[in-house]
């Protein structure tokens, strides 16, 4: 099978940018205090699944790409959604979430930038592990 060029910087950066807002996430969900069985096993399952897109998208897998724009865009839904409840109620972790969704913005943007979409349209082109 023919080597792919590099993973672009935009891509990579993209990823970065994931790793670090699920990171601020846990550490919001942290500070919160509301803990209950069901939540925790909730983020901890919800960060799992983060981390398995990731894997995928940086093996050059399309879909995984898509989903996690999918995932992300629920994120900033909830967000605005939720915002002015979750300010009252902690404002702290609130202000938190609300840097992780503009840095995950930026980590969208990065994903579908010409680079890694010409990246990931060779990788397609070239062969993949995954369909």
């Amino acid at each position: 099978m023919p080597v792919l060029e590099r993973r672009p910087t935009d891509l990579l950066n993209a990823l970065r940018l994931v790793v670090f807002c699920v990171g601020i996430e846990l550490l919001g969900y942290a500070f919160s205090g509301s803990y209950s069985v069901g939540s925790v096993v909730g983020v901890l399952l919800g960060a799992v699944l983060v981390y398995g897109l990731l894997r995928l998208v940086h093996q050059g897998v399309n879909w995984a790409r898509f989903i996690l724009a999918g995932v992300i865009g629920l994120g900033l839904l909830s967000s605005l959604l939720s915002f002015a409840t979750a300010y009252r109620l902690h404002p702290g972790s609130t202000v938190i979430d609300l840097i992780s969704t503009l840095f995950s913005l930026i980590a969208l943007w990065l994903l579908f930038t010409p680079k890694s979409n010409t990246w990931f349209r060779a990788h397609r082109v070239l062969g993949s592990k995954y369909p």
